[in-house]
């Protein structure tokens, strides 16, 4: 049975070991506890104020030539899925962690940066987060309740978000539930290698995000593994999140399909990412 946490001792121990390693796994979305303070506004602040959203989508339209306003909502989806699946997974996949993930409770410090995309440096948006309620619940990865829990909690934090993204740029919701399960699946696979528990990560996400009736699933995201040949013929295997969802990037200026796009041939995807991987042994 999954316990709340609430009291300084060792739970307050494992809290603070869990957040250290978040940070050091995800220093651009350094997670931490604590009150709001200056520079500091909350996901629901943030999402309720149209003039901050409105600015975040023209920031989006303005990175790539023909950017539209639902594929800037896309891209918006991604950025922000990116956002909160690192500061919260990590502390689920490696601590059985699950924070109070309410809207009200999340606290953000939005930033530009700059990242290498398709061979440039490209800006985006990132923040650093803060859970303002210092109360987790501890389980376990590969318990099917705890699992629920954090299910819970991913939902009730997007539920507002999606739909003020809806709203304002008519990008429909199950796209943009479809992109919120994108984030949630590709941290999960890569905090699972991170802490040495990836195969129980990926068996306790698809439980998640593979729930009948939640607007997280659909048919699509899963994950898939190809195998190569390394310069000494032995084999070599590496782990891949199929994409459910599709954040639009083809349709801008210069564009093209993302490499696990839900909108690409399986088979020219696997030839593709499996010349990545020969690439990466240095055999191509």
């Amino acid at each position: 049975m999954m316990a709340a946490i609430e009291t300084p001792r060792a739970e307050e121990a494992l809290v603070q070991r869990a957040l250290e390693a978040q940070a050091a796994y995800m220093p651009d979305v350094r997670a931490d506890t604590g009150p709001l303070g200056a520079g500091w506004t909350t996901a629901e602040a943030f999402f309720s104020d149209e003039v901050a959203l409105g600015e975040f989508l023209a920031f989006e339209q303005s990175l790539n030539e023909g950017t539209d306003l639902r594929t800037a909502a896309a891209l918006l989806m991604t950025d922000y899925g990116y956002i909160l699946a690192a500061a919260a997974v990590p502390l689920f996949t490696g601590f059985g962690l699950v924070p109070d993930l309410s809207p009200a409770s999340v606290a953000l410090s939005f930033y530009t940066t700059e990242e290498p995309h398709d061979g440039k440096m490209q800006r985006t948006r990132r923040a650093h987060v803060r859970f303002l309620e210092e109360i987790f619940r501890q389980g376990q990865l590969d318990d099917v309740a705890d699992g629920e829990r954090f299910r819970v909690e991913i939902e009730r934090h997007f539920r507002p978000v999606i739909e003020a993204i809806h709203l304002r740029a008519r990008l429909s919701r199950a796209a943009l539930w479809r992109l919120a399960a994108d984030a949630i699946a590709g941290r999960f696979l890569d905090s699972g290698r991170r802490f040495g528990t990836v195969e129980v990560a990926r068996a306790s996400a698809m439980r998640i995000l593979k729930v009948p009736g939640s607007p997280l699933a659909n048919r699509q995201l899963h994950y898939f593994d190809l195998t190569v040949l390394d310069s000494h013929q032995q084999e070599f295997s590496y782990a891949f999140r199929q994409r459910g969802g599709c954040c639009r990037f083809y349709q801008v200026e210069g564009g093209e399909y993302c490499p696990t796009c839900v909108l690409k041939d399986p088979a020219e995807r696997d030839e593709e990412l499996r010349l990545a991987m020969r690439r990466h042994l240095g055999l191509a």
